[in-house]
Protein backbone atom coordinates (compact mmCIF):
# COMPACT_ATOMS: atom_id res chain seq x y z
CA UNK A 1 0.00 0.00 0.00
CA UNK A 2 1.28 2.90 -1.19
CA UNK A 3 1.64 5.59 1.74
CA UNK A 4 -0.41 8.67 1.88
CA UNK A 5 2.08 11.54 1.75
CA UNK A 6 4.08 9.90 -0.99
CA UNK A 7 0.85 9.65 -3.30
CA UNK A 8 0.00 13.20 -1.80
CA UNK A 9 3.57 14.26 -3.15
CA UNK A 10 3.22 12.10 -6.58
CA UNK A 11 -0.51 13.66 -7.24
CA UNK A 12 1.20 17.39 -6.63
CA UNK A 13 4.20 16.00 -9.49
CA UNK A 14 1.35 15.17 -11.94
CA UNK A 15 -0.24 18.60 -11.48
CA UNK A 16 2.84 20.11 -12.12
CA UNK A 17 2.46 20.34 -15.67
CA UNK A 18 -0.77 21.16 -16.07
CA UNK A 19 -0.21 24.08 -13.91
CA UNK A 20 2.85 25.35 -16.06
CA UNK A 21 0.89 25.57 -18.77
CA UNK A 22 -1.98 27.23 -17.42
CA UNK A 23 0.36 29.61 -15.78
CA UNK A 24 2.01 30.33 -19.10
CA UNK A 25 -1.51 30.52 -20.95
CA UNK A 26 -2.04 33.45 -18.33
CA UNK A 27 0.23 35.89 -20.33
CA UNK A 28 -0.41 37.38 -23.61
CA UNK A 29 0.57 35.66 -26.54
CA UNK A 30 2.27 37.81 -28.45
CA UNK A 31 5.02 37.53 -24.73
CA UNK A 32 4.93 33.50 -25.62
CA UNK A 33 5.93 34.00 -28.95
CA UNK A 34 9.03 36.60 -28.61
CA UNK A 35 10.21 34.46 -25.86
CA UNK A 36 10.85 31.97 -28.24
CA UNK A 37 11.96 34.16 -31.04
CA UNK A 38 14.49 35.08 -28.54
CA UNK A 39 15.40 31.34 -27.78
CA UNK A 40 16.11 30.34 -31.64
CA UNK A 41 18.05 33.52 -31.57
CA UNK A 42 20.32 32.93 -28.57
CA UNK A 43 20.49 29.34 -29.49
CA UNK A 44 21.83 29.96 -33.14
CA UNK A 45 24.31 32.78 -31.20
CA UNK A 46 25.58 30.60 -28.31
CA UNK A 47 26.84 27.59 -30.43
CA UNK A 48 29.15 30.30 -32.20
CA UNK A 49 30.44 33.02 -30.17
CA UNK A 50 32.27 31.17 -26.60
CA UNK A 51 34.47 29.45 -29.20
CA UNK A 52 35.38 32.84 -31.24
CA UNK A 53 38.18 33.27 -28.87
CA UNK A 54 39.58 29.77 -28.98
CA UNK A 55 39.00 29.46 -32.82
CA UNK A 56 41.01 33.44 -33.46
CA UNK A 57 44.12 31.94 -31.04
CA UNK A 58 44.48 28.70 -33.19
CA UNK A 59 44.27 30.88 -36.22
CA UNK A 60 47.48 32.52 -34.87
CA UNK A 61 45.78 36.12 -33.26
CA UNK A 62 47.13 37.63 -30.81
CA UNK A 63 46.23 38.43 -27.38
CA UNK A 64 46.11 42.40 -27.92
CA UNK A 65 44.29 41.94 -31.43
CA UNK A 66 41.87 38.83 -30.19
CA UNK A 67 41.24 41.90 -27.10
CA UNK A 68 40.32 44.40 -29.52
CA UNK A 69 38.41 42.03 -31.87
CA UNK A 70 35.91 41.56 -29.03
CA UNK A 71 35.75 44.75 -28.38
CA UNK A 72 34.08 45.29 -31.60
CA UNK A 73 30.75 43.83 -30.98
CA UNK A 74 29.85 46.27 -27.88
CA UNK A 75 31.36 49.32 -29.32
CA UNK A 76 28.63 48.91 -32.23
CA UNK A 77 26.08 48.36 -29.32
CA UNK A 78 26.92 51.89 -28.05
CA UNK A 79 27.42 53.54 -31.32
CA UNK A 80 23.98 52.60 -32.93
CA UNK A 81 22.08 51.65 -29.33
CA UNK A 82 20.21 55.13 -29.40
CA UNK A 83 19.48 54.77 -33.05
CA UNK A 84 18.21 51.47 -33.19
CA UNK A 85 15.91 52.32 -29.58
CA UNK A 86 14.79 55.81 -31.97
CA UNK A 87 13.69 53.63 -34.92
CA UNK A 88 11.96 50.98 -33.12
CA UNK A 89 9.52 53.52 -31.31
CA UNK A 90 9.24 55.30 -35.05
CA UNK A 91 9.04 52.54 -37.31
CA UNK A 92 7.93 49.57 -35.35
CA UNK A 93 9.28 46.77 -32.98
CA UNK A 94 9.20 44.15 -35.73
CA UNK A 95 11.10 46.26 -38.38
CA UNK A 96 14.23 46.62 -36.01
CA UNK A 97 14.32 43.01 -34.62
CA UNK A 98 14.64 41.18 -38.16
CA UNK A 99 17.47 43.69 -39.07
CA UNK A 100 19.31 42.86 -36.03
CA UNK A 101 18.70 39.42 -36.17
CA UNK A 102 19.58 39.08 -39.75
CA UNK A 103 22.28 41.24 -39.99
CA UNK A 104 24.02 38.90 -37.03
CA UNK A 105 23.46 36.34 -38.64
CA UNK A 106 25.34 37.13 -41.97
CA UNK A 107 28.25 37.98 -39.69
CA UNK A 108 28.41 34.45 -37.91
CA UNK A 109 28.68 33.12 -40.83
CA UNK A 110 31.35 35.43 -42.10
CA UNK A 111 33.16 34.44 -39.52
CA UNK A 112 33.52 30.94 -40.39
CA UNK A 113 35.42 31.76 -43.66
CA UNK A 114 37.37 35.06 -42.35
CA UNK A 115 40.78 33.82 -41.59
CA UNK A 116 43.23 35.29 -39.31
CA UNK A 117 42.99 38.97 -40.77
CA UNK A 118 41.99 41.04 -37.18
CA UNK A 119 40.53 43.74 -39.22
CA UNK A 120 38.16 41.58 -41.54
CA UNK A 121 37.22 39.57 -37.99
CA UNK A 122 37.08 43.05 -36.05
CA UNK A 123 34.09 43.95 -38.82
CA UNK A 124 32.36 41.10 -38.79
CA UNK A 125 32.02 40.93 -34.74
CA UNK A 126 31.14 44.59 -35.10
CA UNK A 127 28.44 43.72 -37.18
CA UNK A 128 28.07 40.67 -34.83
CA UNK A 129 26.75 43.47 -32.27
CA UNK A 130 23.76 44.72 -34.26
CA UNK A 131 22.10 42.09 -32.71
CA UNK A 132 22.05 43.45 -28.92
CA UNK A 133 21.47 46.93 -30.68
CA UNK A 134 18.66 46.03 -32.71
CA UNK A 135 16.97 43.41 -31.63
CA UNK A 136 17.47 43.32 -27.82
CA UNK A 137 15.85 46.20 -27.40
CA UNK A 138 13.46 46.55 -29.52
CA UNK A 139 12.29 42.82 -28.03
CA UNK A 140 12.50 44.26 -24.80
CA UNK A 141 10.33 47.13 -25.61
CA UNK A 142 7.67 44.83 -27.54
CA UNK A 143 7.53 42.81 -24.03
CA UNK A 144 6.54 45.84 -22.34
CA UNK A 145 4.43 46.84 -24.88
CA UNK A 146 1.85 43.34 -24.57
CA UNK A 147 2.50 42.89 -21.04
CA UNK A 148 1.08 44.71 -18.34
CA UNK A 149 2.95 46.40 -15.78
CA UNK A 150 2.20 43.77 -12.66
CA UNK A 151 3.47 41.12 -15.22
CA UNK A 152 6.50 42.94 -16.88
CA UNK A 153 8.95 41.40 -14.10
CA UNK A 154 8.23 37.75 -15.24
CA UNK A 155 7.60 38.70 -18.77
CA UNK A 156 11.35 39.85 -18.64
CA UNK A 157 11.70 36.56 -17.01
CA UNK A 158 10.74 34.31 -19.33
CA UNK A 159 12.23 36.24 -21.98
CA UNK A 160 15.68 35.08 -19.83
CA UNK A 161 14.71 31.71 -18.96
CA UNK A 162 14.92 31.58 -22.67
CA UNK A 163 18.04 32.99 -23.42
CA UNK A 164 19.42 31.40 -20.40
CA UNK A 165 18.25 27.79 -21.62
CA UNK A 166 19.97 28.38 -25.06
CA UNK A 167 22.87 29.52 -22.74
CA UNK A 168 22.92 25.97 -21.51
CA UNK A 169 22.43 23.45 -25.08
CA UNK A 170 24.16 26.46 -27.15
CA UNK A 171 27.90 25.83 -26.19
CA UNK A 172 27.05 21.93 -26.13
CA UNK A 173 26.00 21.76 -29.48
CA UNK A 174 28.96 24.17 -29.93
CA UNK A 175 31.23 21.79 -27.91
CA UNK A 176 30.38 19.02 -30.36
CA UNK A 177 30.88 20.31 -33.47
CA UNK A 178 33.87 23.04 -32.88
CA UNK A 179 36.77 20.31 -32.60
CA UNK A 180 35.24 18.47 -35.10
CA UNK A 181 34.47 21.37 -37.82
CA UNK A 182 34.77 24.93 -36.90
CA UNK A 183 33.19 26.13 -39.83
CA UNK A 184 30.10 24.48 -39.63
CA UNK A 185 29.50 25.78 -36.12
CA UNK A 186 29.47 29.41 -37.06
CA UNK A 187 27.91 28.55 -40.35
CA UNK A 188 24.89 26.95 -38.41
CA UNK A 189 24.47 29.46 -35.66
CA UNK A 190 24.21 32.19 -38.51
CA UNK A 191 21.08 30.18 -40.08
CA UNK A 192 19.29 30.30 -36.58
CA UNK A 193 19.83 33.63 -36.23
CA UNK A 194 18.18 34.38 -39.92
CA UNK A 195 15.78 31.68 -39.35
CA UNK A 196 14.58 34.08 -35.93
CA UNK A 197 14.44 36.85 -38.08
CA UNK A 198 11.74 34.62 -40.53
CA UNK A 199 10.14 33.65 -37.70
CA UNK A 200 9.33 37.38 -35.83
CA UNK A 201 8.24 38.26 -39.35
CA UNK A 202 5.41 35.43 -39.73
CA UNK A 203 4.15 35.49 -36.41
CA UNK A 204 5.05 38.56 -34.16
CA UNK A 205 2.79 41.22 -34.08
CA UNK A 206 3.68 44.78 -34.12
CA UNK A 207 2.86 46.62 -31.00
CA UNK A 208 4.85 50.37 -31.10
CA UNK A 209 2.41 52.73 -28.99
CA UNK A 210 4.23 55.47 -31.08
CA UNK A 211 2.56 53.69 -34.25
CA UNK A 212 -0.91 53.30 -32.83
CA UNK A 213 -0.90 56.98 -32.36
CA UNK A 214 0.30 58.97 -34.84
CA UNK A 215 -2.22 56.81 -37.05
CA UNK A 216 -4.79 58.18 -34.54
CA UNK A 217 -3.70 61.86 -34.74
CA UNK A 218 -1.34 62.96 -37.63
CA UNK A 219 0.89 65.67 -37.21
CA UNK A 220 3.01 68.50 -39.10
CA UNK A 221 6.73 67.57 -39.62
CA UNK A 222 7.49 70.28 -37.69
CA UNK A 223 5.39 69.60 -34.68
CA UNK A 224 6.78 66.13 -34.72
CA UNK A 225 10.54 67.61 -34.65
CA UNK A 226 9.54 69.82 -31.93
CA UNK A 227 8.28 67.40 -29.62
CA UNK A 228 11.34 64.97 -30.72
CA UNK A 229 13.54 67.40 -29.69
CA UNK A 230 11.59 68.42 -26.52
CA UNK A 231 11.70 64.24 -25.63
CA UNK A 232 15.39 63.66 -26.70
CA UNK A 233 16.25 66.98 -24.15
CA UNK A 234 14.04 64.91 -21.35
CA UNK A 235 16.45 62.02 -21.33
CA UNK A 236 19.75 63.51 -21.77
CA UNK A 237 19.09 65.26 -18.73
CA UNK A 238 17.97 62.20 -16.55
CA UNK A 239 21.28 61.75 -14.27
CA UNK A 240 19.70 59.28 -12.58
CA UNK A 241 19.10 56.89 -16.30
CA UNK A 242 22.65 57.68 -17.28
CA UNK A 243 24.14 56.64 -13.46
CA UNK A 244 22.28 53.40 -13.92
CA UNK A 245 23.64 53.19 -17.50
CA UNK A 246 27.53 53.34 -16.01
CA UNK A 247 26.66 50.58 -13.53
CA UNK A 248 25.59 48.34 -16.01
CA UNK A 249 28.91 49.14 -18.07
CA UNK A 250 30.92 48.02 -15.38
CA UNK A 251 28.79 44.88 -14.56
CA UNK A 252 28.26 43.40 -17.87
CA UNK A 253 32.32 44.05 -18.98
CA UNK A 254 32.99 41.92 -16.22
CA UNK A 255 30.80 39.58 -16.67
CA UNK A 256 31.46 39.25 -20.24
CA UNK A 257 34.69 38.06 -20.29
CA UNK A 258 33.17 34.37 -19.03
CA UNK A 259 32.00 34.17 -22.72
CA UNK A 260 35.53 35.72 -23.87
CA UNK A 261 38.51 35.18 -21.36
CA UNK A 262 37.08 32.02 -18.89
CA UNK A 263 37.97 29.19 -21.57
CA UNK A 264 41.40 30.95 -22.36
CA UNK A 265 42.02 30.77 -18.78
CA UNK A 266 40.74 27.26 -18.20
CA UNK A 267 42.84 25.89 -21.05
CA UNK A 268 46.24 27.95 -19.64
CA UNK A 269 45.43 26.18 -16.30
CA UNK A 270 45.57 22.54 -17.74
CA UNK A 271 41.58 22.32 -17.79
CA UNK A 272 39.83 20.59 -20.47
CA UNK A 273 37.09 22.41 -22.93
CA UNK A 274 34.80 20.30 -21.08
CA UNK A 275 35.34 22.45 -18.37
CA UNK A 276 34.54 25.16 -19.56
CA UNK A 277 30.60 23.49 -20.95
CA UNK A 278 30.49 22.31 -17.50
CA UNK A 279 30.75 26.15 -15.91
CA UNK A 280 28.47 27.33 -18.67
CA UNK A 281 25.75 24.72 -18.02
CA UNK A 282 25.52 25.30 -14.27
CA UNK A 283 25.32 28.92 -15.24
CA UNK A 284 22.30 27.91 -17.19
CA UNK A 285 20.45 25.46 -14.68
CA UNK A 286 20.70 28.21 -12.07
CA UNK A 287 19.10 30.83 -14.25
CA UNK A 288 16.65 28.84 -16.20
CA UNK A 289 16.14 27.31 -12.47
CA UNK A 290 16.02 30.20 -10.37
CA UNK A 291 15.13 33.42 -12.75
CA UNK A 292 11.53 32.87 -12.46
CA UNK A 293 10.86 32.53 -8.39
CA UNK A 294 13.26 35.67 -7.57
CA UNK A 295 10.95 37.39 -10.73
CA UNK A 296 7.82 36.81 -8.93
CA UNK A 297 9.35 37.21 -5.30
CA UNK A 298 10.82 40.47 -6.13
CA UNK A 299 8.59 42.12 -8.69
CA UNK A 300 7.66 44.61 -6.37
CA UNK A 301 10.81 45.20 -4.24
CA UNK A 302 12.75 48.34 -4.46
CA UNK A 303 15.29 48.25 -6.90
CA UNK A 304 18.83 49.48 -5.62
CA UNK A 305 19.41 46.46 -2.74
CA UNK A 306 18.98 43.77 -4.91
CA UNK A 307 21.15 45.43 -7.93
CA UNK A 308 23.81 46.37 -5.52
CA UNK A 309 24.15 43.64 -2.98
CA UNK A 310 23.95 40.70 -5.89
CA UNK A 311 27.24 41.91 -7.47
CA UNK A 312 29.18 40.52 -4.12
CA UNK A 313 28.03 37.36 -5.35
CA UNK A 314 29.86 38.17 -8.71
CA UNK A 315 32.88 39.02 -7.19
CA UNK A 316 33.43 35.65 -5.20
CA UNK A 317 32.49 33.74 -8.31
CA UNK A 318 35.42 36.14 -10.68
CA UNK A 319 37.86 35.44 -7.67
CA UNK A 320 36.83 31.64 -7.82
CA UNK A 321 37.61 31.50 -11.07
CA UNK A 322 41.07 33.20 -10.41
CA UNK A 323 42.59 31.31 -8.04
CA UNK A 324 40.72 27.74 -8.45
CA UNK A 325 40.44 26.70 -12.01
CA UNK A 326 39.62 23.61 -11.63
CA UNK A 327 36.68 21.51 -12.56
CA UNK A 328 34.63 20.62 -9.50
CA UNK A 329 35.46 24.35 -7.58
CA UNK A 330 35.01 26.55 -11.46
CA UNK A 331 31.68 24.96 -11.59
CA UNK A 332 31.06 25.74 -7.96
CA UNK A 333 32.17 29.56 -8.65
CA UNK A 334 29.79 30.00 -11.44
CA UNK A 335 27.17 28.84 -9.22
CA UNK A 336 27.78 31.35 -6.66
CA UNK A 337 28.37 33.72 -9.38
CA UNK A 338 24.81 33.30 -11.17
CA UNK A 339 22.71 32.92 -7.77
CA UNK A 340 24.22 36.78 -8.36
CA UNK A 341 23.04 36.95 -11.68
CA UNK A 342 19.27 36.13 -11.21
CA UNK A 343 19.50 37.84 -8.17
CA UNK A 344 20.60 41.06 -9.37
CA UNK A 345 18.43 40.29 -12.85
CA UNK A 346 14.92 40.02 -11.14
CA UNK A 347 14.78 43.98 -10.57
CA UNK A 348 17.45 45.25 -13.11
CA UNK A 349 15.01 43.97 -15.77
CA UNK A 350 12.34 46.19 -14.47
CA UNK A 351 14.03 49.62 -14.12
CA UNK A 352 13.96 51.47 -17.52
CA UNK A 353 10.36 50.12 -18.19
CA UNK A 354 9.31 51.78 -14.68
CA UNK A 355 11.46 54.92 -15.16
CA UNK A 356 10.37 55.45 -19.08
CA UNK A 357 7.51 57.09 -19.95
CA UNK A 358 5.94 54.22 -22.85
CA UNK A 359 6.04 57.12 -25.81
CA UNK A 360 10.28 56.45 -25.20
CA UNK A 361 10.46 53.25 -24.08
CA UNK A 362 12.41 51.83 -27.17
CA UNK A 363 14.65 54.97 -26.66
CA UNK A 364 15.37 54.61 -23.36
CA UNK A 365 16.03 50.62 -23.90
CA UNK A 366 18.38 51.78 -27.17
CA UNK A 367 19.89 53.82 -25.19
CA UNK A 368 20.84 51.73 -22.15
CA UNK A 369 22.43 49.60 -24.62
CA UNK A 370 25.57 52.25 -24.11
CA UNK A 371 25.99 49.41 -21.26
CA UNK A 372 28.17 47.69 -23.86
CA UNK A 373 30.66 50.09 -23.66
CA UNK A 374 31.74 48.50 -20.46
CA UNK A 375 32.62 45.80 -22.83
CA UNK A 376 34.03 47.26 -25.50
CA UNK A 377 36.64 49.09 -22.94
CA UNK A 378 37.21 45.83 -20.78
CA UNK A 379 37.91 43.14 -23.55
CA UNK A 380 41.14 44.83 -24.70
CA UNK A 381 42.29 45.80 -20.82
CA UNK A 382 41.55 42.36 -20.13
CA UNK A 383 43.57 41.10 -23.20
CA UNK A 384 46.21 43.50 -22.28
CA UNK A 385 46.38 41.90 -18.66
CA UNK A 386 46.58 38.57 -19.50
CA UNK A 387 49.26 39.01 -22.06
CA UNK A 388 51.43 40.89 -19.15
CA UNK A 389 49.97 39.41 -16.00
CA UNK A 390 48.58 36.14 -17.23
CA UNK A 391 44.64 35.36 -17.17
CA UNK A 392 44.42 35.06 -12.85
CA UNK A 393 44.94 38.60 -13.21
CA UNK A 394 41.68 39.01 -15.43
CA UNK A 395 39.67 37.88 -13.25
CA UNK A 396 40.84 39.32 -9.67
CA UNK A 397 39.50 42.70 -12.25
CA UNK A 398 36.82 41.77 -12.46
CA UNK A 399 35.87 40.92 -9.34
CA UNK A 400 36.80 44.63 -8.58
CA UNK A 401 34.64 46.20 -11.27
CA UNK A 402 31.76 44.22 -10.38
CA UNK A 403 32.05 45.55 -6.75
CA UNK A 404 32.17 48.94 -8.03
CA UNK A 405 29.07 48.46 -10.46
CA UNK A 406 26.98 47.33 -7.88
CA UNK A 407 28.20 50.24 -5.82
CA UNK A 408 26.87 52.96 -8.62
CA UNK A 409 23.45 50.59 -9.38
CA UNK A 410 23.10 51.00 -5.71
CA UNK A 411 23.04 55.01 -5.90
CA UNK A 412 21.05 54.86 -8.61
CA UNK A 413 18.42 52.63 -8.18
CA UNK A 414 17.89 54.30 -4.75
CA UNK A 415 17.40 57.45 -6.43
CA UNK A 416 14.70 55.55 -8.45
CA UNK A 417 13.19 54.19 -5.52
CA UNK A 418 13.25 57.23 -3.48
CA UNK A 419 11.84 59.53 -6.53
CA UNK A 420 9.17 57.63 -8.05
CA UNK A 421 7.87 54.54 -5.63
CA UNK A 422 3.89 55.14 -7.55
CA UNK A 423 5.48 54.01 -10.43
CA UNK A 424 6.87 50.25 -9.24
CA UNK A 425 3.86 48.10 -10.17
Amino acid sequence: MRHPKLSALAARAAALPGRGLAYLRGFPRPVLLLTLATMIESTGRFMAVPYLTLRMRDAGVGLGALGAVLGAAPLASVIFGAWGGTLADRIGRKPVQIAGVATSGLALIGFAFAGADPLVLGVLNFLNGMTRTFYRPATQAALADHCPPERRSEAYALNRIALNAAYAWGPLVGLAIFPVAPRLGFVAGGLLNLAAGIYIALVVPESAPALRARAAAPRSPRARRGEAAAEWGAILRDGVFWAWTAGMALVWGAYDLIQSFLPLHLRESGQPLSTYGAVLFANAAVCVLGQLPLSRLLRTAPIAPSAGFSKLAYAAGFLGFAFLPFPVSAVLAMLVLSTGEIWGSAVQTRFVPEHARPALLGRYQGLSVASELGRAVVAPVAGLLMARYGSRAVFIAAAAVSIAGGLVLFLAGSAHDRAAPGKRP
